[in-house]
């Protein structure tokens, strides 16, 4: 998915639609039961890891005998992260505050990746 994510393909239209749906998703589900503040700062700052684990993926030579290995280790960490996040929530309407966790964390990686692509204004 992160790659179609930062490919050519997905244009700014795609990018805004997808951060508009989660933020309505997100919406719906603390209606019903609220994420804490600390937990949504958590999968925010797991969003943001995400995309600099992806950054420095891309900066991985090919001829490094560890690439595949820490390609791998980076897609899965930020994947381990949301799961322990979403174990250590209330089991009461555990799964509207599941949702939110892994909105925020998508949002998270959302905002840092469209921002850091974004057009200069000045130069």
């Amino acid at each position: 998915m992160l790659e179609f994510w930062y490919s050519e393909r997905c244009t700014r239209e795609i990018k805004l639609i997808s951060s508009i749906v989660v933020c309505g998703i997100i919406y719906y589900c603390s209606g019903i039961e609220k994420l804490s503040t600390t937990l949504t700062m958590i999968c925010l700052g797991i969003g943001v890891v995400a995309h600099l684990l992806h950054q420095q993926s891309l900066k991985i030579s090919e001829n490094n005998p560890y690439a595949q290995g820490f390609k791998i280790l980076f897609s899965i960490a930020p994947i381990v992260a949301v799961i322990l996040v979403i174990c250590l929530l209330a089991p009461q309407h555990k799964l509207f505050t599941a949702i939110q966790a892994i909105g925020f964390s998508a949002l998270g990686l959302f905002i840092v990746s469209i921002y850091q692509n974004r057009a200069k204004r000045f130069e």
